[in-house]
């Protein structure tokens, strides 16, 4: 018997958040847990990946357990959300997990540890590691920040000037940079992705912002700028061909981005289970229910993109099948985190097995 399986039933009458800090301490242990690194090479705009399998933003915001991530195989990893100054996130509670539905909830709100610590353990992983794991960094404004949105006249330039300082701290260590706009769990972030102009106010600065930092780097090319989407549209409904093109179409736009994240988890099908004690911040689903949203919008993402923009898909991967169905939606390449919670660390590994088998 795998040795999750054989801790997953005392792990399960934890608290969830306790039970994710467990699984840090578990990823400290030199265990390869994965196996031997699944061989599945893929490279775009010149970043090599091993595989097409990673760690979804939420598991490790902090750069915490990089070197255990670094042996379970995966190709890469989205660190973060990574903040400009350390936020402890929402009330309690914020999360639980839905074992019937292979699910979590949550709505913690952004917690991290700030831009300097994150960007220092970045900087010791990669003296020391040389599996090759691929970092993308996922940076957003400060919770305080968008709290100020239809308040603060000077809102914007300020929430610009924390993504370029997030860009200048994190560029040196990050192959990818992915914008977080679309968390269900800080109030009113969503609306600046939704918003009009925000590819003229928030994007396109910030890819600017970058070019600047790779050409004073002597870096050809510019460091690929990302965009994280939800699963749905402003009222919580699922993407349509034409809600998605009115938000990505602009980002396929040239000069925009540089691809998508698709999907972050749902407040959709967070309220219709009546989840959250706060109706005004109801905070988001994944795990397995997620997943025809997810393989949706992939698909509509798929036909809308840049034949040069990458597509990552995320959402309701439960089962290795799923990684290939988000492969054939069209994602270049795919995420798991809920699914790995019901399945053990040795998952994303499995998935990675999947997708080269599938070819």
């Amino acid at each position: 018997m795998p040795i999750y399986e054989w801790l997953f039933p005392f792990i399960r009458p934890l608290p969830t958040e306790l039970a994710h800090q467990l699984g840090h301490w578990t990823l400290r242990l030199p265990v390869s847990w994965g196996g031997s690194p699944p061989q599945d090479p893929f490279t775009w705009k010149g970043v090599r990946f091993r595989n097409r399998v990673g760690i979804a933003a939420g598991f490790d915001k902090n750069a915490a357990v990089l070197p255990g991530i670094a042996r379970m195989g995966v190709g890469f990893v989205e660190v973060g959300t990574i903040l400009t100054e350390p936020w402890g996130g929402n009330p309690k509670p914020r999360m639980s997990r839905l074992p019937g539905e292979r699910a979590v909830w949550n709505r913690l709100g952004f917690t991290s540890d700030g831009l300097e610590p994150v960007a220092e353990r970045l900087r010791g992983f990669r003296e020391r590691d040389r599996s090759g794991l691929v970092i993308a960094c996922n940076i957003a404004p400060h919770p305080r920040t968008v709290k100020t949105a239809g308040e603060d006249p000077n809102f914007l330039d300020r929430a610009r000037e924390e993504l370029a300082c997030l860009a200048r701290g994190l560029h040196a260590e990050a192959d990818l940079i992915v914008v977080n706009l679309s968390s269900p769990n800080t109030r009113g972030l969503r609306d600046l992705l939704y918003g009009p102009g925000f590819r003229d106010e928030l994007i396109e600065p910030l890819g600017e912002e970058i070019g600047a930092l790779d050409a004073a780097a002597g870096r050809a090319g510019r460091t690929p700028l990302l965009v994280k989407l939800p699963p749905e549209d402003a009222d919580g409904k699922p993407w349509t061909p034409d809600s998605i093109a009115a938000c990505a179409e602009p980002l396929s736009a040239p000069g925009a981005c540089d691809g998508f994240v698709a999907v972050n988890t749902s407040i959709g099908l967070a309220r219709d289970r009546s989840l959250s004690p706060d109706p005004q911040l109801p905070g988001g689903l994944s795990g397995a229910p997620l997943r025809p949203l997810a393989v949706a919008g992939v698909k509509m993402l798929a036909e809308l993109r840049r034949e040069d923009q990458l597509l990552i898909g995320v959402g309701g991967v439960d089962r290795p099948e799923d990684a290939v169905a988000l492969h054939r939606a069209g994602a270049d390449l795919v995420e798991v985190y809920t699914g790995m919670i019901y399945h053990g660390p040795g998952f994303p590994a499995d998935c990675a097995r999947a997708l080269a088998e599938a070819g």
